[in-house]
């Protein structure tokens, strides 16, 4: 298989992955479908040009999933396009499916001869270790770190979050964000906590410690922050900017 067809295939795969993975997943979860695509070096224009073909195709097939766009302007993966099918449930992409190959057709035309290469991830919202709703709208940019796990070690660090969570909100502070669990595609297991804001100064520093003490005191406040040496690999975060003049709401919502 080609390299333009293989990744023609990935950036469709939204439509696809659905059946193989609902019997094992909850269906009322919500569910972001990422694909994080990267231009061929002085193509970033042709890119953007074939994507807004693209959206006007989704925009006539009346697909009722909301496509997000962002650019990363700062930090790992500068320049890399991040298209984002957000809050979705498998039977979403189940009704998506009939137009599959369609839409495997017209990334093939409209960006494919564009793209160096593409990774796609599936990731489920934890509502329940997040400080945004799901319902906010989305901000103009966002701060994202991806926090890379050691095996056998997701429950761990999911109950450090939910007890970050619970200190923040006990302290009613300005540290708003929400959590992405990886479950398909990339280097899982993985966490993303997104930050989402209007201006540089909406991302003030977290000031996890010294919430973390007002909670539940010194001791415990470091027996929790020593889990991030215990059972974290590594970390990688960037700045995305919303790309409106790319992105696609369904006219119904």
């Amino acid at each position: 298989m080609s390299l333009r067809r293989r990744l023609a295939h990935t950036l469709a795969a939204a439509a696809l992955l659905a059946p193989a993975a609902s019997a094992q997943q909850d269906t009322t979860a919500r569910l972001n479908f990422i694909f994080v695509l990267t231009p061929k070096p002085g193509m970033a224009k042709q890119l953007e040009d074939g994507f807004k073909k693209h959206i006007a195709w989704h925009s006539q097939q009346r697909d009722q999933r909301a496509i997000a766009v962002s650019t990363v302007a700062v930090g790992d993966g500068v320049g890399q396009y991040r298209v984002v099918y957000r809050n979705l449930r498998w039977e979403d992409q189940d009704r998506a499916a009939p137009t599959a190959a369609a839409d495997i057709a017209d990334v093939n035309v409209n960006l494919a001869p564009y793209l160096e290469s593409t990774v796609s991830l599936v990731s489920v919202r934890r509502d329940d270790l997040s400080r945004i709703p799901a319902t906010e709208p989305a901000r103009a940019m966002s701060w994202v770190t991806y926090v890379y796990v050691k095996p056998g070690k997701a429950t761990e660090y999911a109950n450090y979050l939910a007890r970050l969570k619970e200190a923040h909100d006990g302290a009613n502070s300005s540290y708003r964000y929400f959590v992405l669990q990886v479950i398909i595609g990339g280097n899982t297991p993985a966490f993303a906590i997104v930050r989402p804001g209007d201006k540089w100064t909406d991302f003030p520093p977290p000031q996890n410690r010294a919430v973390l003490v007002r909670a539940y005191g010194e001791y415990e406040a470091d027996r929790l922050l020593n889990v991030m040496d215990d059972v974290v690999r590594r970390t990688a975060s960037f700045v995305s900017m919303q790309r409106p003049d790319l992105s696609y709401t369904p006219a119904s919502r």
